[in-house]
Order: structure tokens, then sequence, then C-alpha cells
């Protein structure tokens, strides 16, 4: 942010991750899209994320006719494209891990987490687990490991 000329002062912390509250003289394109925010009462969800190719990852959220004139605003900024990765019913209380698991991994995972499986020494099997929620061993190790997969790219990217 230092070598920025758009950046009038700036504050960091951590060491291995990071978070930064910028000021910043907007360029015509990002005072657009903030207007565009405004206006369309756009929900931008922090944190906005840098993804490991440089791009950044941020979560809307809005209604359809939001989104139109979002998908609108970028057709007219050359310099902004933007790729949907997702769409989805949004929960307000939910955390980001519920939206990235299906109902069925949270079930397997927090019944995981609850019978310590995830504990050092472990506590409980897989066996234990589909026990408790009434499933094969081979099925609960298949949903913590895509719940896994899910959690940890999300933490990631």
């Amino acid at each position: 942010m230092e070598g920025s000329p758009h950046v009038v002062s700036y504050l960091t912390a951590g060491d291995t991750r990071w978070m930064a509250v910028s000021q910043f003289e907007p360029t015509d394109a990002v005072r657009r899209s903030l207007e565009l925010q405004r206006e369309t009462l756009l929900v931008v969800e922090t944190p906005i994320r840098f993804t490991s190719d440089n791009q950044l990852k941020v979560t809307y959220i809005g209604t359809d006719e939001t989104f139109s004139k979002l998908y609108e605003y970028a057709d007219e900024m050359d310099q902004l494209t933007f790729d949907v990765l997702k769409m989805g019913d949004y929960e307000a209380d939910a955390s980001s891990v519920n939206r990235v698991i299906t109902s069925r991994q949270e079930e397997v995972l927090e019944t995981a987490v609850d019978l310590g499986y995830y504990s050092d020494p472990r506590q409980s099997s897989l066996e234990e687990i589909g026990e408790a929620i009434g499933i094969s061993p081979g099925t609960v190790g298949e949903h913590l490991r895509k719940a896994e997969e899910r959690v940890f790219t999300e933490l990631v990217h």
C-alpha cells in the first residue's frame, strides 16, 4: 500500500496473516462501484480476501435486481471483470463455514467435534461418530473429508 498513489493512510496488523484498514482516493471505477453499492443497497461481506493469484474474492449480498445492476455496471467498466463462483440463499446468522458445507456434512462435523474426534489425543472414532448419527464409518469419513476440503479451501482462499 505504501507504493500506491491512491492510498492516503493505512494501518496494518499481523505477522503471518494480516488485516489492513486504509483510507484512499478512489479511482473513477472504485468511486462508481461505491456509488452503486449505496444506490442498490448491495452489501459487501467482510473480510475481502486476496486469492493466491492476486485476485479479490468478495462476497456480495443482494437481491436479483441488485445483481442485475452490478452486471450492467461491470459491462460499462472496461477494467472491471468478475466471475460468479456461487449463488444461493443467504442466512444472516450463518457463519461462512455453514455456507460452504451441506447440512449433512455440518451434522457429521458437529458430531465429530462434540465426540472429540478432533481432540488431541483423539477421543472418538469414525465408528463411534457413525453410531451416534446412524451411518457407516466409511460414510462418516467421506463426509468429513469433503467438509474439511471445503472449509480449508474457504479459509485459504
